[in-house]
């Protein structure tokens, strides 16, 4: 396609009707401020931040300890296979959205495992929004299992 020949003010509306395929998206991270405050509240879980938007300002990252500070305290809230689920699905409706047709879902249960979380809770929660994104959505996912130097108690 020759992006030359499209007016610049259609140019936004054809790149949002093209399908697409996100091939590493590391679901975890795609928390948005809202759902976190939502599971941390059904789950009692204290964070960081008092409120979404100093939460939603902490994403402007200085560097990558920043990063990893709100990533740990976004996944903190994740304690029960409905909030897995829940952030799964939060994500593939954005990613309906966006007109993505497929997704490789990248997925650390180390994170979850090392605060006791069960590995089946985990997988559980991912792999039933997967399966109603699939049957509602149209959208197909496969998820990848991150693996890291810390053992995992599958």
């Amino acid at each position: 396609m020759n992006l030359d020949c499209i007016p610049r003010e259609d140019l936004h509306d054809i790149l949002c009707r093209m399908p697409k395929a996100e091939l590493h998206i590391h679901i975890e991270g795609s928390l948005e401020p809202e759902l976190i405050f939502e599971l941390a509240t059904r789950n009692r879980i204290r964070l960081p931040c008092a409120t979404i938007h100093e939460l939603r300002a902490a994403y402007d990252f200085a560097d990558l300890q920043s990063f990893l500070d709100i990533y740990y305290a976004g996944a903190s809230v994740l304690q029960n296979e409905e909030d897995f689920f829940d952030m799964t699905w939060a994500y593939l409706n954005r990613a309906k959205a966006d007109n993505v047709f497929h997704a490789e879902i990248f997925f650390d249960p180390q994170t979850h495992t090392a605060r006791g979380i069960p590995f089946e809770t985990v997988i559980n929660g991912l792999e039933r929004a997967i399966r109603r994104g699939r049957e509602e959505l149209g959208l197909s996912a496969s998820l990848i299992l991150l693996r890291t130097n810390r053992k995992a108690e599958i």
